[in-house]
């Protein structure tokens, strides 16, 4: 923005034809003017003090804005249909378009200060990133089953390419997205994708891969220690995961660009571990109390005359209590990471903050899941659009008039759809 300068100019005083007067009238002139004089000073009145400078009002607050989330289910109904009947017809070519269909919906509805969101995406490219993403699991499956240990390499391979790919789709994601004109970009290094990527897949896949690949022994058949090593790769696995989350966040917030504004991340490790520790409470004292009940429940299920009825509904008993803490466990890690990662959050002078509830957000999952199973899947839209508009207008900004300040940076071509193609692939989601 430019700002203009205001100049004020002082008018001259005006010419009062006085200086002209011809001097025979001067005399009298002069008697006229002596007396006027004398009563001016008798009535002038006293001059006035000066007034005290006029007193500032306090700076104007920054004006805080939420986002909004206007799409409907509805609307999203019509475009969920046609995306998957035309993928189904096309045997998936089509679902790249889809994605397309489906991700310019959602940035369109999401609008801060009453300005849409846009997004950019190559279907074509998408595409091209699907089919060699799913070539590469094929190719994993079958080493797997039929090259023995030689298909170590290959998981390492997988292992090494991943965190790779996720960053070129997180780079695709973020350079076709854009609000009121400006591009974001992404900058993070493919290094630091590693720990919080590869580290945790080396811990997941690499039992799995040595068991079925003969190295680790007779798969029927497999050492008690070798299980026991398994178990303390996991248990370290769960001491890592806050940090591991708080980690990406830090990669995702702190290496994307509004324009030429970068992010800051300014989030403690601390906070992702109380939200875990909360939840892992949670899920500790529910399950011991779940070995105490269940087996009371399928005692009792078990010598009634009910038979196999009896059993299934002893089931269900224990079943929905499991599924239920899981959506409590879930809201609350949910919540709490969601809060703390854009309070934390910052691009150049403007903050975030998230204000999102555990508890709507677990009755909003609740209510999700009940309409789901009672329409057999065809209200999934109206699900998904429910999750989205309380989570999106979960986050409110604090500064949006320091928005429009910023600037756009042309640097940076085009990404390539690889890295976006895979990652849909491997269903992994970027989250908020």
């Amino acid at each position: 923005m430019q700002e203009s300068d205001a100049h004020e100019s002082t008018p001259s005083a005006p010419d009062d034809g006085t200086a002209s007067a011809p001097s025979e009238a001067a005399p009298s002139a002069a008697g006229e003017a002596a007396g006027s004089a004398a009563g001016a000073e008798a009535t002038a009145p006293a001059p006035s003090e000066p007034s005290p400078p006029a007193t500032t009002g306090p700076a104007a607050e920054p004006r805080r804005c939420r986002l909004r989330f206007t799409g409907t289910g509805e609307e999203y109904f019509g475009i969920w249909i046609v995306n998957l009947l035309l993928t189904i017809v096309t045997l998936g070519i089509y679902s790249a378009w889809a994605k397309v269909r489906k991700m310019q919906y959602f940035y369109r509805n999401t609008q801060l200060d009453r300005s849409g969101f846009e997004y950019h995406g190559n279907p074509v490219a998408i595409l091209k990133g699907r089919l060699l993403a799913a070539g590469l699991l094929i190719a994993y499956n079958v080493a797997l089953k039929t090259l023995g240990a030689v298909a170590l390499i290959v998981v390492l391979a997988v292992i090494a390419a991943v965190p790779w790919l996720l960053t070129q789709s997180y780079r695709f994601r973020l350079r076709n997205s854009s609000y009121r004109g400006l591009r974001f970009r992404f900058e993070g290094p493919v290094s630091e994708a590693y720990l919080f990527i590869g580290l945790p897949m080396i811990l997941m896949l690499a039992p799995s891969a040595l068991i079925q690949s003969g190295v680790a022994g007779d798969p029927q058949h497999s050492d008690p220690m070798f299980g026991i090593f398994i178990g303390g790769l996991y248990l370290m696995l769960a001491v890592l995961w806050p940090y591991l989350h708080f980690s990406f966040k830090r990669w995702q917030h702190g290496n994307a660009f509004y324009g030429t504004a970068r992010g800051r991340f300014a989030a403690r490790p601390g906070e992702f571990y109380r939200a875990y520790g909360a939840a892992w409470g949670i899920a500790l004292f529910c399950g011991i109390l779940a070995g105490i009940v269940a087996p009371r429940i399928f005692g009792v299920a078990g010598s009634s005359t009910g038979g196999s009825f009896a059993r299934g509904f002893g089931f269900v008993l224990v079943a929905i209590p499991f599924y239920l803490v899981a959506i409590w466990v879930g809201s609350i890690v949910t919540a709490r990471i969601q809060n703390a990662a854009w309070s934390g959050t910052r691009i150049e002078g403007v903050a975030f903050a998230g204000d999102m509830r555990a508890g709507r957000l677990m009755g909003i999952t609740l209510g999700n899941v009940v309409m789901i199973v009672l329409s057999l899947g065809l209200l999934i839209p109206f699900a998904v659009m429910r999750s989205m508009k309380y989570k999106i207008e979960s986050i409110e900004v604090l500064d949006a008039d320091a928005l429009a300040q910023f600037v756009g940076d042309d640097a940076g071509s085009s990404v390539g759809a690889l890295g976006e193609g895979a990652v849909d692939v491997m269903d992994f989601d970027f989250g908020l």
